[in-house]
């Protein structure tokens, strides 16, 4: 039931079971604002309020009123009581006023700009009909209507609608589409502030009916509204990261060879800075059984990701809904691992496989990441615009080609995002396994003066690194890589080719041995305290995602957004804004350091990873500048450092 301001009710007080009279003073959603008779106001549910009839007994007729007509029919009577004296013709008049109801009608007060477009003729006759349909008795309208009764009289004396319905058409000629539109349409495109839960304009108050007609007359046309306005439209339509369109070119080109060539230098046992050896034979790069290895562990990641094993869970809100995920990607590695060591068992030559042709896997990796980025550009052409990519549907294709025309595309029940996610992560534990059982296979004694401890603790740190990520994977999904990221070229080829350029740290440790060294110690702890930094954000944050009122994260600090979501300016996250990408960048360098190489090849992928989370991180800030618009300005007066505290 909705109520209108100004209206007389009967409210349940919140102390009480008892209603007592009040008047609506605003409203809010289900929620009412009244004030009661004691001068006292409070918000009230709906289901709480009910109108405030007048008593039946007030409107009875007397008890002879309710007794059978019959009764007192002229036909009943006899002749003989009627005086003689009186003529038979003349009927009894009652001296007593006879009262009419009346019905008080809901008026909509004209605009003298309106009134004064009609001819004097017409404002005459709409007055004259107007006073005559307010003060006619309500008794003399429903001649027509048959018998009227109590009930009738109520329920039509309020639908009545008023016989003037011609000045309606006359008010509501010009309006046009955008009054049906909610206000918060309506509050983008003018700039208004919404301080109430956002109502469609069929449920506005009465009052505000007029503006509503003449909106388009009342707003005034601000010229720097309509700039932002075009800013806004032309920063969706043209590509604004990674260079525009001439730069993701670039980087379409430039990504296979940033990733192949540093491997080209690691080849035939031996790792050494310098001038790639690039060789004329096509076969020592392109390997149809490297190809159908590569493309079969893909396979098998997607059919197991069908299979109904594992934890179910609804992931992050979006415009789609929420996605379902099953949670099967650690039980996935572990399959994966034992056959493995199944064909180790079996003496199948498995490592050497991996380790002697890394550079034929990864060009496998780019054109499997190229084909899959093509099929799923075509297939974004035709998917809902809700589906979309915001930043991947630009007026560029080589742009949208790069960023990817869709977030989280499927093909049925496989979502393509999540099975390149877990493809990487279990290639990373395979190369690593492969590299320590290549390492005891070398070591002719288990000592520590020949056990070659480098690229023992690189790889163990390697897979800690990946199966952490499989088994915290429902916190994968509220990142910004999973949520906001478009899968496109630089995904796809991306996740395919990274466990190679990732796994090179740990190759260059296997062929040139680190002899054993307290200084090992540094590394480790630096690693411990990376991974504490990076788990620990993710998972506070993933929380506070799913559900932010819970008791567990009550102690932190927020502040709300227009969006609905709130924005943490306390603890981790109240320090830097993305502490998971310092933990990330820790852990890699870490690892690099444990080579105590004084070669750039082992720390190359801790800069490249360096490099493209401080462009994630800015990148997420202008989306979020966009997104949350003056709360974000707030947010970033608390928390002023991207990564590094007080340095970045």
């Amino acid at each position: 039931m909705k109520f209108s301001e100004g209206e007389e009710v009967l409210v349940k007080h919140p102390s009480t079971d008892r209603y007592h009279k009040g008047k609506i003073l605003s409203m809010r959603g289900e929620r009412y604002k009244v004030q009661f008779e004691t001068g006292i106001e409070q918000y009230v549910h709906s289901t709480d309020i009910k109108m405030n009839r007048p008593s039946r007994s007030t409107t009875r007729a007397s008890s002879k009123s309710r007794k059978s007509p019959t009764r007192y029919s002229s036909l009943r009577k006899s002749p003989r009581r009627r005086s003689p004296g009186r003529s038979p013709s003349i009927n009894r008049q009652s001296t007593r006023t006879q009262k009419f109801a009346k019905i008080s009608l809901p008026r909509i007060e004209i605009p003298r700009d309106m009134q004064d477009n009609g001819n004097t003729d017409s404002k005459k006759n709409i007055n004259d009909d107007e006073h005559s349909i307010e003060s006619m008795p309500l008794q003399s309208r429903l001649k027509e209507l048959g018998t009227v009764t109590r009930r009738s009289m109520r329920l039509l004396s309020g639908t009545l609608k008023p016989e003037s319905d011609h000045k309606m058409v006359l008010l509501t000629r010009n309006i046009n589409r955008a009054v049906s539109l909610p206000i918060e349409r309506k509050s983008q495109m003018h700039d208004f502030s919404v301080d109430v839960k956002e109502r469609g304009h069929s449920v506005q108050r009465d009052q505000d009916l007029l503006k509503t007609i003449n909106y388009e007359k009342d707003v005034d046309i601000n010229p720097q509204v309509i700039e932002k306005r075009k800013k806004e439209i032309s920063m969706v339509s043209e590509p604004q990261e990674w260079g525009g369109w001439f730069g993701t070119l670039l980087l379409i080109v430039l990504s296979p060879v940033i990733m192949i060539l540093p491997q080209l230098m690691c080849i035939k046992d031996e790792c050494i800075l310098g001038y790639p050896k690039i060789l004329t034979d096509v076969t020592l790069y392109v390997d149809l059984r490297i190809f159908t290895a590569y493309l079969g562990l893909f396979l098998f990641v997607i059919i197991f990701s069908t299979i109904p094993i594992g934890r179910k869970i609804d992931g992050p809100q979006n415009r789609v809904g929420r996605l379902q995920y099953r949670l099967n990607g650690f039980l996935c590695s572990l399959l994966s691992v034992i056959i493995f060591a199944a064909c180790i068992y079996k003496e199948l030559e498995v490592t050497d496989l991996v380790i002697q042709n890394s550079v034929q896997f990864s060009i496998s990796g780019w054109i499997l990441g190229t084909i899959l980025s093509l099929l799923l550009f075509v297939k974004g052409g035709k998917a809902p615009v809700a589906n979309l990519n915001i930043h991947g549907s630009t007026n560029s294709m080589i742009y949208n080609f790069w960023q990817g025309r869709e977030i989280n595309p499927r093909i049925g029940p496989v979502d393509i995002k999540i099975n390149l996610f877990r493809t990487s992560m279990i290639t990373i534990i395979l190369i690593n396994l492969s590299i320590v059982i290549k390492t005891i296979e070398e070591t002719e004694t288990y000592s520590l003066e020949h056990l070659n401890i480098g690229v023992m603790l690189g790889t163990l740190l390697q897979i800690i690194y990946a199966m952490d990520a499989l088994f915290f994977e429902s916190a994968i999904l509220t990142t910004f890589e999973i949520m906001y990221e478009g899968t496109g070229y630089m995904l796809c080829t991306g996740y395919m080719m990274y466990p190679f350029l990732l796994a090179f740290t740990t190759k260059y440790m296997l062929y040139h041995k680190t002899q054993f060294t307290y200084l090992f110690v540094f590394p480790i702890l630096a690693f411990i305290i990376g991974y504490l930094l990076y788990r620990i954000s993710n998972l506070q944050k993933n929380k506070f995602r799913r559900n932010p009122l819970s008791p567990s994260l009550m102690h932190l600090e927020t502040i709300p957004t227009t969006r609905g979501k709130k924005l943490i300016v306390s603890g981790l996250w109240g320090h830097v804004r993305h502490p998971n990408y310092l933990g990330d960048i820790i852990m890699w360098w870490s690892i690099s350091c444990i080579s105590l190489a004084d070669n750039i090849l082992p720390y190359y992928y801790a800069i490249i990873c360096t490099g493209l989370l401080i462009y994630r991180a800015r990148r997420d800030n202008e989306r979020c500048k966009m997104r949350y618009g003056l709360a974000w300005e707030q947010y970033t007066s608390r928390v002023k450092y991207m990564i590094l505290y007080r340095i970045f």
